[in-house]
């Protein structure tokens, strides 16, 4: 039979580990500021949420994440890893789409979620490195365990290839901020001439 650690060292041993674990995580006010990285982040998810509400659109959710995962430092940094995303995403839609496919045919039996989504999400990165997309991973597994794990019950193919169209909105957005606020930082840049 297995024995166990008397509970008192295991309590040790996990408070030793998260006191050296976290000993530089300390809040620190004068890092406390807002970037412009982070303004655009917060103008994306506002732009994402603003747009979805005004054409009546669910599935924020993956847009916001999209936008915010897609955001980079500049503009040919956010579309470089917009075009991984997209591809990422498109990936793991597919893997969502067969996942939907094969649980439609079992009706939708608890036992198919919980061996194919681990067998989906291994699929995605796979696939995902064989076409040399690792930044696209993360947002590639994101995007499919998002889709997969909140598929409503009943629901139809449409619903998981719509939920990866809602990725390219939130990736066409953080590219859009980007663009725009690029161009208005240049341009305060720019001297003026008296008039």
């Amino acid at each position: 039979m297995m024995e166990f650690p008397p509970m008192k060292s295991f309590f040790l041993v996990k408070t030793c580990y998260n006191k050296t674990m976290f000993k530089n995580n300390r809040f620190d006010p004068k890092k406390f500021k807002l970037g412009l990285r982070t303004l655009k982040s917060g103008i994306a998810v506002f732009l994402v949420i603003l747009l979805f509400k005004l054409v009546g659109w669910q599935g924020v959710n993956i847009a916001a994440l999209t936008a915010v995962f897609s955001l980079r430092e500049d503009f040919d940094k956010s579309v470089h890893f917009g075009a991984s995303r997209i591809l990422g995403n498109s990936i793991g839609g597919f893997y969502a789409v067969l996942f939907f496919v094969v649980s439609q045919y079992f009706n939708e039996a608890f036992w198919v979620t919980l061996i194919l989504v681990p067998i989906c999400a291994m699929l995605t990165i796979m696939t995902n490195v064989a076409v040399d997309n690792k930044a696209g991973v993360i947002g590639a597994v994101s995007a499919m365990l998002i889709i997969t794990l909140s598929m409503p019950s009943g629901g139809s193919i449409q619903y998981a290839i719509v939920r990866v169209f809602e990725t390219f909105v939130g990736v066409f957005i953080a590219i859009l901020v980007n663009y725009d606020l690029e161009k208005l930082k240049s341009w305060l840049k720019k001297p003026r001439k008296p008039e």
